[in-house]
């Protein structure tokens, strides 16, 4: 019999191009699996990198993978995990509306090829109608607000003359608890209005999976993806209720 050549004997695909789907090989039914999303954290922000770069056509910033480490979109950057091994994720950003209100851009949601059909982007974008769909009120750092002010250097002064043990081990605590409760910079709350993304015109079957998921197509941009990538244009896809 023939022997079968292994996929680390294989040469990597290039990076994509376009956004189209990919050929599916699903993992297979029988084997258990348990789906998780995770915290965004510095540790694992390179594994989001990797994913970004099999999964989309375009290059994300290192301004973009800090900005997605924020507090304020903790909630709505998530990493996906089949049965503990990152295989996809949703990338979000708020936009300010008016005095109150907010939209939520959805910068990026994809899954590994060999890992659809399983459910994956369904519960990312489940959690995400959870945690930010419309009419959520979400808490947000207020951009007007003046940055929180550091504790003076007076509050580590206190036991620096003393030759007192108790006493000087009463200051530190004291110095350590005033230090922990530095000020937070002051928050606003605000409404969602609506949650929308760009679809590369040529990916048929992301435009009907947000439609199932009742995304609207509301409008078409034309050279929305810079040169290099083709088709160029982008379908906006919205969602209001």
């Amino acid at each position: 019999m023939a022997s079968t050549a292994t996929t680390s004997s294989l040469p990597a695909p290039p990076p994509p191009k376009i956004y189209a789907a990919r050929s599916k090989a699903p993992i297979r039914s029988v084997i258990p699996h348990k789906i998780a999303l995770a915290l965004l954290t510095p540790n694992n922000v390179g594994q989001l990198r990797r994913l970004n770069s099999v999964l989309f056509p375009v290059r994300f910033s290192d301004g973009w993978y800090k900005d997605v480490l924020h507090k304020d979109v903790a909630a709505i950057c998530k990493l996906a995990l089949f049965n503990d091994i990152p295989v996809g994720n949703i990338c979000c950003r708020y936009e300010r509306e008016g005095d109150s209100e907010v939209k939520v851009y959805i910068m990026t949601l994809g899954v590994l090829a060999p890992y659809r059909r399983l459910g994956i982007a369904s519960e990312l974008l489940r959690h995400l109608l959870t945690v930010a769909g419309v009419g959520t009120s979400v808490s947000l750092r207020d951009p007007n607000a003046p940055a929180p002010k550091a504790p003076s250097a007076s509050t580590y002064s206190k036991s620096s003359n003393s030759n007192n043990t108790n006493a000087a081990s009463k200051s530190s605590k004291d110095s350590k608890a005033t230090s922990a409760k530095t000020e937070e910079p002051k928050r606003e709350s605000r409404t969602v209005k609506s949650l929308y993304l760009h679809v590369q015109t040529s990916n048929d079957e992301a435009k009907a999976f947000y439609e199932s998921q009742g995304f609207k197509h509301t409008g078409t941009v034309q050279d929305y993806y810079k040169v290099g990538i083709e088709p160029r244009s982008a379908w906006v896809l919205e969602r209001i209720a």
